[in-house]
């Protein structure tokens, strides 16, 4: 558990926080206490998905149909206020740990505590499926372990939230790696996709690892529909049983009711079920728990316990303007987490703001002493590392963030308030895994580098990330889109790339579109995960869904092109890169289809308007890179950069002057003199900023960007003019 922060309430409800358990995409679990003592688990869901026009009726329907829920290893849902403007609810508090925080640290279950755990796991999703429910979320994170047996949490949130477009951070409603195929495929799902979910939590238990491994996203999810289990060296009846809940057909899986019979003939135990290292994480857990002081002698918010509402913490009303920004202040903060973190981080930096032009750029030098004053004290130098695909692929995006990196530097250094220096080291990997590497070796065993920002290919950053890992390193990125390297150091300044989809699917339920949607996949894992997410963000409702496969050589795509005009589409979705998408684009044009045509950013490359030619104008492209010459907020960025490199900004450069602005940010917090590498790791996802290209906030638990940061981009004469972040009326 750790301490409460400024921006988490006091009270929800009748129950006086005391804690916070953990933050995720959905919201914060808060640990709070009745005025009888008892703890409680709150789950405290983001006021976003309160905005969405169905969640709330939905998440009424699920909260009432949890509390219906009766089972020993089921925990239950005790109080819920589905009105509030930040929907909570709150469930008895169980002090073990979860399944994979005990793996983690003592290692895979024994055969004997994997049987009971499946045993008691069936005997909870009976009862969940009994009242009417489909978990959609069992996984490690939400298996809590007792000494007398597991405990299964968060049933009645996910389906709730089943019929909110693309609110996930993966586009679907689970955690890849334990997500059942339908759901993966974005179809509909009943209790057999829990089992396979179920079969994946007693892999994972059993072997220390994911049954379809890990890695990117669409990776992960795509062994998950089209490769078997890897469940390495089971054997017998626990190999046979977990085999039959992973089957790929859902009406072969076994029921829960036979499930249990099942454990139950595997042997499976009541008592003394776990290990001496687990019951040792669990005693000192509870002990914990028995350790908070008592409750303050606060007074109960009036109305707290009749109308259980949610009370806030005070907070600033005027949050301090966030400090490198070339647009406007923010607004006041709300409550969703993005918001209280910019009214909390934007409090008392001492980074200069921009008022009448460029001043900053007169600022003085710490060695200039200013005409006989006293001479500036010495400030310490923090170096950032830029390791980037300089000379491979990616130059040219790696290049621009760069030379926006080399700005936002310039600038920091020239402000005669700054509390430090900063120095920006960049080394080029050519995008290479094996370079990748090497070059992170070096710089994760540099001390002087508190920070890297990582500007090269998908395989060179998955590469990279075990050396830092290693020594606790913050990565930074805003080229990665895949969301594959999920761990305590690394942090994604962008939308992951199914998030893409938000705005597109906005758009296509609009009511714009005359005819059936025709998604085309152009046999790439990542046309697989774009056409994937499009059709689980298109199930809540809207125009006809057909999905399209164009791959191989130029009979097959013209073959494909055929049945694709054959539709008659009111809309095509293509997912896939530039190149593919620039071959296509001349044969649907070529068939003589003229109605509307969107792609994502792997299509937002000069090369797919130069190779399409006239066949690319009037496609719709969405894109995490904002144009700094077209944005209104990054207008006195492009003038700066400008003046500095000697031409206009290109493309990715707003994005590398964001990406040290955040850091530079995130260090003022803290004790310049003293400051290193792990200290910035404990910070960084707690900065929130406002940068010439986004507003920039960041997922705690994750390192996942937060907001929407996605931008509209048509092809017209032969070039992507920019029409920002608002959905278009019209195609």
């Amino acid at each position: 558990m750790r301490p409460l922060r400024p921006g988490d309430p006091a009270w929800v409800g009748r129950y006086r926080c005391v804690g916070r358990l953990g933050a995720g995409g959905m919201g914060t679990v808060l640990l709070g206490r009745g005025t009888d003592g008892t703890l409680v688990a709150i789950k405290l869901i983001r006021s976003e998905f309160a905005d969405e026009p169905s969640f709330r009726r939905r998440f009424r329907r699920e909260v009432a149909a949890a509390r219906q829920v009766v089972n020993r290893w089921a925990v239950p849902v005790v109080a819920a206020d589905t009105e509030a403007e930040a929907p909570w609810l709150a469930t008895e508090f169980v002090p073990g740990p979860a399944l994979d925080a005990t793996v983690a640290a003592t290692g895979p279950l024994p055969e004997r505590s994997v049987r009971t755990l499946g045993l008691r796991l069936a005997e909870a999703l009976d009862a969940v499926h009994a009242a009417g429910l489909v978990h959609r979320d069992v996984k490690p994170g939400n298996v809590l372990l007792a000494p007398d047996g597991p405990r299964l949490i968060d049933f009645g949130i996910a389906r709730a939230l089943d019929d909110t477009v693309l609110t996930a951070t993966d586009a679907v409603i689970g955690s890849p790696g334990f997500l059942s195929p339908e759901q993966a495929g974005g179809r509909s799902v009943g209790p057999a996709s829990d089992v396979f979910s179920l079969g994946c939590v007693l892999a994972f238990a059993a072997t220390g690892r994911r049954p379809f491994g890990g890695g990117p996203v669409a990776s992960v999810l795509y062994r998950t529909v089209h490769n078997e289990p890897d469940l390495g060296q089971l054997s017998g009846t626990l190999r046979e049983l977990l085999e039959r809940c992973l089957a790929k057909e859902p009406s072969v899986r076994p029921g829960t009711g036979a499930l249990q019979a099942a454990w139950r003939d595997a042997g499976a135990t009541a008592g003394g079920w776990l290990p001496g290292p687990v019951t040792h994480l669990i005693a000192e857990r509870s002990a914990g728990m028995l350790a908070l002081p008592p409750i303050e002698p606060t007074q109960v918010p009036h109305g707290a316990v009749d109308s259980l509402e949610t009370t806030s913490a005070p907070r600033s009303e005027t949050p301090y303007p966030p400090s490198g920004s070339f647009g406007p202040p923010s607004q006041a903060p709300g409550r969703t987490r993005r918001r209280a973190l910019l009214g909390l981080l934007g409090t008392g930096l001492g980074l200069a703001g921009i008022s009448g032009g460029v001043l900053w750029w007169n600022g003085r030098n710490a060695s200039d002493t200013g005409g006989g004053e006293d001479p500036a004290p010495e400030l310490t130098a923090l170096t950032v590392a830029f390791q980037a695909d300089l000379s491979g692929p990616l130059a040219e995006a790696a290049d621009a963030q760069l030379r926006g990196a080399e700005v936002a530097v310039a600038r920091h250094n020239a402000d005669d308030r700054r509390s430090f220096d900063l120095v920006l080291r960049s080394v080029d990997d050519a995008g290479s895994a094996d370079e990748a590497v090497r070059v992170a070796e070096r710089l994760a065993a540099d001390d002087a580098v508190v920070a890297v920002v990582a500007a090269t290919s998908p395989a060179a950053t998955r590469a990279l990330m075990d050396p830092y890992t290693r020594v606790r390193k913050s990565v930074v990125t805003v080229t990665d889109g895949a969301g594959g390297n999920l761990n305590a150091v690394y942090t994604m300044a962008r939308p992951i790339d199914a998030l893409q989809l938000r705005p597109i699917v906005t758009l296509l339920t609009s009511g714009t579109v005359e005819g059936p949607v025709v998604l085309v996949d152009d046999g790439s894992e990542y046309g697989w995960e774009i056409t994937r997410s499009a059709r689980t963000g298109l199930l809540g409702g809207g125009p006809e869904v057909i999905p399209e496969r164009a791959e191989g050589g130029e009979a097959e795509l013209r073959d494909a092109v055929r049945r694709i005009v054959g539709h008659l589409p009111g809309a095509v979705l293509f997912g896939g890169g530039w190149e593919s998408a620039a071959v296509f684009a001349g044969l649907l044009a070529e068939a003589g289809y003229r109605g509307p045509c969107l792609g994502t950013q792997a299509m937002h490359d000069p090369r797919f308007v130069e190779s399409a030619g006239p066949a690319a104008d009037g496609w719709l492209v969405v894109s995490t890179v904002t144009d700094p010459l077209a944005a209104p907020s990054a207008a006195e960025f492009a003038q700066v950069f400008e003046e500095h490199h000697g031409e206009p900004p290109p493309p990715y450069a707003a994005e590398g002057y964001d990406v040290i602005e955040v850091l530079a940010r995130c260090v003022e917090g803290l004790d310049t003199a003293s400051v290193d590498h792990r200290d910035i790791v404990e910070v960084l996802r707690l900065t929130a900023h406002q940068g010439v290209a986004k507003e920039y906030a960041f997922e705690e638990e994750n390192g996942f960007f937060v907001g929407e940061g996605v931008f509209f981009y048509r092809v017209e004469d032969g070039a992507f003019r920019f029409l920002g972040s608002d959905v278009p009326d019209e195609f």
